[in-house]
Parts: structure tokens; C-alpha cells; sequence
């Protein structure tokens, strides 16, 4: 499995505060079955390049701690790939750091849609973007379902879009959560961990409701579409079975 929303890197944002919460966490992961996580720590490029490349440096050196801390026992820790989850900020687009942001050897960026109303200028940021060549992915789309009469303008550009382990375990979005999945949506999942407590790793137990509720096809597909990714090749559409009248009711 491939977690594709983590905060494990200490120091960096609000996720871990010490190495040690940071290898309590791959630890946890790894022995959950998760073998290659990718770190999204938040970047806020407010000022331009320069708040980039501060990132890059914070990120660097919290990175090189992980890494020196984990040494030889490195089997007993999943896999790590660099990428941070970034704020959409005015002017994103024309920032030339912009693209040393992108998940570690890909073009994909994980991209934080703001929790304020979402108006056309969101939209054109992302559509600048993806001009540059390069392909958002937009951050726990179930955390925006209160303002879903905007999802239409969102999904005519075309992007991919990751979810919260969380919101399969809660239950109470599962059937919103099918929904995104049929209208091509829907493709990858992470834990958003950044603690062992409140928001702990929890990428298995959001792998294991979809197998049980939704179907192998549906937890499979977002296996394929997290390996393409981080292959930096196009994800499919998922063209998964509808639910039957059964499956929808349990949800």
C-alpha cells in the first residue's frame, strides 16, 4: 500500500513535533502493510520562491534527521517519497519554483484547495498550473463536501483527486465518497497522519472498509492509480462496477 498524504516529517507543520513521533509513525505504517509513504508536509508560498525555497531547506534537514535516525533498520520502515501538500495561494502559477514541489520524480503536486469559498480564480490558479505542465492532484477532497455545488467547476479541469482513510472508517460520507468514485473523482487515499493519537496512521483500516464495503475492484483501482502516479504515468479512469442496491444501503 502507498499512503499519499502523510505529516510524519518533524518540525516541518503541525504533524510530527520529534524524530521519535516521526519513526513511531513509519513504524505503525509499516507494520499495517504500508510499504512506500509519501511525505506531504504544508508548504504556504505566500512570499513567492523565497517561501519555496524555505520549505526546500526546513524539509531537507527534517528529512536528513528521519533518515539518519531510521540507519541500518531501514526494513522496518516503509519507503519514503518527498512531495508536500501545497497551499493554493494567489499567483501559484507563476512562481518558477513551483515545480520543485512536485511529488519526488513526477510532475504530480498535491494541492490544498482553500477552506474559504471557492471562487474563479481558484480555478484559473489550478487551470495555470496545469499549463506548466504539471498535474494536480487536489488534497482530501471528502473534507469539502460542505461546499460541493462547486465540485462541477473542479472536476471539468480534469485532475486527480485524493481522499481520507478517515472518512471510509467514519461511515458517515461512504455514500458521497461512492459517488466521487462514479464520476471519476476519486483516485488515490492517505492517512493525513500526523500523530499517534488523534490522527494516526490508519491507511489499512481505510483500505480494508473499501474491500468490505465497496469491493476489491474499488481498492484495487486505487492501487493502480497510486503506483501510476508515483511512476509519473497517467492514471486511468476507474470504470468500476456500480454498486449494487445491497452495497448502497450498507454503506
Amino acid at each position: 500500500m502507498i499512503d499519499f498524504h502523510s505529516h510524519f516529517l518533524p518540525n516541518v507543520d503541525d504533524g510530527a513535533k520529534s524524530v521519535e513521533g516521526s519513526l513511531e509513525m513509519l513504524r505503525f505504517s509499516k507494520k499495517s502493510g504500508v510499504d512506500t509513504v509519501v511525505s506531504t508536509s504544508h508548504c504556504y508560498a505566500f512570499e513567492g520562491n523565497e517561501s519555496i525555497k524555505n520549505f526546500l531547506e526546513m524539509r531537507k534537514s527534517a528529512y536528513s534527521e528521519v533518515i539518519s535516525a531510521i540507519g541500518g533498520n531501514d526494513r522496518d520502515y516503509p519507503q519514503i517519497v518527498l512531495g508536500c501538500e501545497v497551499h493554493l495561494v494567489r499567483n501559484l502559477s507563476t512562481f518558477s519554483e513551483l515545480p520543485k514541489l512536485c511529488i519526488e520524480n513526477t510532475d504530480y503536486i498535491l494541492l490544498e484547495m482553500p477552506f474559504s469559498a471557492w471562487k474563479d480564480e481558484h480555478f484559473e490558479e489550478i487551470y495555470h498550473i496545469t499549463n506548466l505542465g504539471l498535474k494536480p492532484i487536489i488534497a482530501h477532497i471528502d473534507r469539502y463536501f460542505e461546499i460541493e455545488d462547486k465540485f462541477p467547476e473542479l472536476f471539468s479541469l480534469n485532475l486527480l483527486y485524493q481522499a481520507n482513510a478517515e472518512s471510509f472508517i467514519a461511515r458517515a460520507n461512504r455514500k458521497k465518497l461512492a459517488n466521487l468514485f462514479q464520476r471519476d473523482a476519486l483516485h488515490i487515499l492517505g492517512s493525513d497522519m500526523h500523530n499517534m493519537t488523534s490522527r494516526a496512521p490508519n491507511l489499512s483500516d481505510g483500505y480494508a472498509v473499501i474491500n468490505k464495503r465497496f469491493g476489491k475492484a474499488y481498492a484495487d483501482y486505487i492501487g493502480v492509480a497510486s503506483k501510476k502516479v508515483l511512476a509519473n504515468e497517467t492514471v486511468p479512469s476507474p470504470k468500476l462496477p456500480k454498486l449494487s442496491f445491497i452495497k448502497n444501503l450498507i454503506l
